[in-house]
């Protein structure tokens, strides 16, 4: 056999492993998507169950305002009236999270996969950070107009309030994704509506390392046969 037959040979086998290997990382990559489908959607359920729950919770503050308005406390009417429009709103996000949720497709563009796990990411926190926004009205919604008539239970009254609007402001600034790793954030971030996006961000993190070094890959390749 002669030289230039050998070196052929040995190409056309770099040629064979390279393309197992290419063919090896696409497969990877196909699973790791097809993970990233299955782990976003399990938080459907229990998403749609919180849009149902909220609804019928909504329906129910409505009946309430609605019959409570001639002769309720101001502080209790609008104390939950606050507290359904922002429900309201949550419900919405919802909503809006469980759109995002069934339009990811297996065969999208990396990018849009990105761009939807980024904002259900966000739009969680944002639930969380007006869940805790709204902590005070749980204070105010029972205060009656003789309270005021007594110095100590009034001072008592201002007091919680403040305690919980403080925590609620401080609980509202720093709940971000930046702070995913203290022990304060774990403690109110786990569970199925949390750690399926995590989850996913991390295996999309996977998968773009998989392109880069398919990419990297071909590359090398084209210049070894190229020489």
């Amino acid at each position: 056999m002669q030289e230039t037959e050998l070196i052929e040979l040995w190409r056309s086998y770099d040629r064979k492993l390279e393309e197992n290997l290419i063919l090896n990382r696409q497969n990877a990559a196909a699973i790791t998507v097809i993970k990233i489908k299955s782990t976003v959607g399990s938080m459907a359920p229990m998403k749609i169950f919180l849009i149902i729950a909220s609804t019928l919770w909504l329906f129910f503050l409505g009946v309430v305002l609605y019959r409570t308005h001639a002769y309720a406390s101001p502080f209790f009417w609008y104390s939950i009236a606050i507290h359904a429009i922002i429900i309201a709103f949550v419900t919405g996000v919802y909503i809006y999270q469980v759109v995002l949720i069934y339009q990811t497709d297996l065969s999208e563009a990396l990018f849009n996969t990105q761009r939807r796990l980024a904002q259900l990411k966000s739009s969680t926190l944002l639930i969380a950070r007006l869940m805790f926004l709204h902590a005070p009205i749980w204070t105010t919604f029972s205060i009656q107009e003789r309270m005021f008539e007594n110095p100590v239970w009034m001072v008592v009254q201002i007091f919680v309030i403040v305690v919980f609007a403080v925590g609620a402001l401080w609980l509202f600034f720093n709940i971000k994704y930046e702070n995913r790793h203290k022990k304060w954030f774990r403690f109110i971030f786990h569970g199925n509506q949390w750690d399926p996006v995590i989850k996913s961000i991390e295996m999309l993190r996977e998968l773009e390392q998989y392109k880069t070094s398919q990419y990297e890959s071909v590359s090398a390749s084209q210049i070894t046969s190229d020489r």
